[in-house]
């Protein structure tokens, strides 16, 4: 198939034609083969016409891992509308932005998981809800907003369940057209990521897609039966874009996880014969920390990418050699050129991966550049890391400004992150130029906790940065300077906190100044509060 022109809907036609009795999807106690999930994807996409949804349209999707999150996003890419990744982690303010800035037409949730009521959510961003009729709903403050669905069979007034959408004749919908009409360059998923102003910016992609999908599942060695394990979040392009396609694409099957828990995980592997997987390395942490896990049955696994933060070699080696891989590959990426822009070769030494080194895998650019006069630097110099190709994202939707500033005139993405090219070749990462740290793989950017610690009206200003911690890579520290008259402690901070914004933005420490370091001109000196709150925990 012509990756290049292709549309993600015609490549899982294909697959299904060619695979049609291969599991593709395992969980939440379903199993599809290729054949029906298509048929599946058939009959949604029939329903989202129903209810107006049709090329260029956005439907945002806040679900756990499950087959029901796949075939929302397949039967969109179906009819040319655009899924809206919504992070399961996220509270009420940090949705209820996303539905407005994406012009989100309709949204698929759970009515609750995990003890969390994510109806009750709803209702306090879409009062009067319960009211509507899906497909016609009128929301203020989400004009776009017109149908609340389900997941499953679920069933709460106001709304429709995917399942009822399904089994709806439809005999005037026309799919062939819609289907006919879908162009490769139409976006395909929106995925929400922050950054130096504190507001959420939504990185498009498109179907091609289906190339980085390939070039991943060459560089891994993928073939047709394998098991892959679907525990990366499908909201994040790692469990989207960089797993859930070349699955798709060449005949594996993926084995999706709710949610992580290592225990099970490790069952999934056994059971299933999961061969490939990757994740960040608290996952691995995880895993060598079970009990027994020397004893368990993994010489199924065949490969593993590792990144997101970096890796140790202790670890790396202690990853490959107890649970059995063949490969263990680094892989450096980023939301905005489809999770994956390098990734050490399967056959690579061990030392490569424990140097968080990799190569690209595909018919892209990347190089090492000066920030400020835009020069190409030489080998072995460090520069800020810019990536120029298909994988790059089409832009942020509806922000011309922060896509101009993040890609050049002439097609490179600054990414932020320093680097060099050693002499063999291998991208090394060196540092970040930005202030986002990582928290478990999840980014966190100081702007926008700050941001939203500012709202508390005892808190004159804040600032945050990342710390190292053993299992999640880093964690959030948070210096606040009360605000005059107010009495502030750390418990505060957090409290404010928590339940508002996602657990992973949460500031794990807390230090209450009277003031924070200046320069002459009063600006704040982060660079000294950083170094002050990295050393408490060398």
């Amino acid at each position: 198939m012509d990756w290049q022109n292709a549309t993600i809907g015609q490549a899982l036609r294909r697959s299904a034609r060619t695979w049609p009795d291969n599991d593709f999807v395992v969980g939440m106690g379903q199993r599809m083969n290729f054949a029906d999930f298509d048929a599946q994807v058939d009959r949604l996409a029939r329903g989202f016409l129903s209810l107006g949804v049709g090329r260029g349209d956005h439907v945002a999707c806040w679900l756990t891992n499950s087959p029901s999150w796949l075939l929302t996003w397949f039967a969109c890419c179906r009819i040319g509308a655009t899924v809206v990744s919504i992070n399961t982690r996220y509270k009420v303010s940090e949705v209820e932005y996303i539905l407005r800035q994406s012009d989100a037409k309709v949204l698929v949730a759970m009515p609750e998981y995990w003890n969390i009521d994510y109806l009750g959510m709803i209702g306090e961003m879409a009062p009067g809800f319960e009211a509507a009729v899906p497909g016609a709903m009128q929301i203020d403050g989400l004009p776009e907003l017109r149908a609340v669905v389900l997941w499953r069979d679920a069933e709460h007034p106001g709304t429709i369940s995917q399942a009822a959408l399904m089994a709806q004749a439809h005999k005037d919908v026309g799919l062939a057209a819609a289907e006919a009409a879908v162009e490769a360059g139409d976006p395909v998923i929106i995925i929400y990521t922050s950054g130096t102003t504190g507001q959420p910016k939504g990185a498009m992609h498109c179907h091609r897609v289906l190339i980085e999908g390939q070039n991943i599942a060459r560089a891994m060695h993928m073939e047709a039966g394998d098991k892959v394990l679907g525990h990366m979040p499908l909201y994040h392009v790692a469990g989207s874009v960089a797993t859930t396609i070349p699955a798709m694409q060449h005949g594996c099957c993926l084995v999706t996880m709710a949610e992580w828990e290592p225990g099970e995980a490790l069952d999934l592997i056994e059971r299933e014969r999961i061969a490939i997987l990757g994740g960040i390395p608290t996952h691995f942490f995880d895993l060598l920390a079970q009990p027994g896990v020397e004893d368990r049955d993994t010489h199924c696994l065949k490969t593993a990418w590792i990144g997101g933060a970096p890796v140790t070699p202790a670890i790396a080696r202690k990853v490959k050699t107890t649970l059995h891989f063949e490969a263990l590959q680094a892989v450096y990426g980023m939301t905005e050129t489809m999770g994956m822009t390098t990734l050490s070769e399967f056959d690579a030494p061990i030392e490569v991966t424990c140097e968080n080194k990799g190569k690209p895998i595909g018919d892209y650019e990347v190089g090492v550049f000066d920030p400020e006069s835009g020069r190409q630097v030489a080998q072995g110099e460090d520069g800020e890391i810019w990536v120029r190709g298909y994988l790059v994202m089409l832009g942020y939707y509806k922000n011309p400004e922060a896509t101009a500033a993040a890609i050049t005139p002439e097609g490179w993405f600054r990414t932020g992150d320093l680097g060099q090219i050693d002499p063999d070749g291998y991208l090394l990462i060196t540092g970040r130029a930005k202030e986002m740290f990582i928290v478990g793989g999840s980014n966190a950017y100081p702007a926008e906790i700050e941001r939203f610690l500012e709202t508390n009206p005892d808190i004159y200003q804040a600032v945050v940065c990342g710390v190292p911690d053993a299992r999640m890579g880093e964690v959030g520290f948070t210096f606040v300077m009360a605000a005059p008259g107010a009495t502030l402690s750390a418990e505060d901070v957090i409290d404010h906190c928590r339940g508002a914004i996602a657990d992973y933005k949460v500031p794990r420490y807390v230090e209450v100044v009277d003031d924070f370091p200046r320069t002459s001109t009063n600006k704040i000196q982060r660079y000294l509060l950083q170094q002050d709150a990295t050393a408490r925990f060398e």
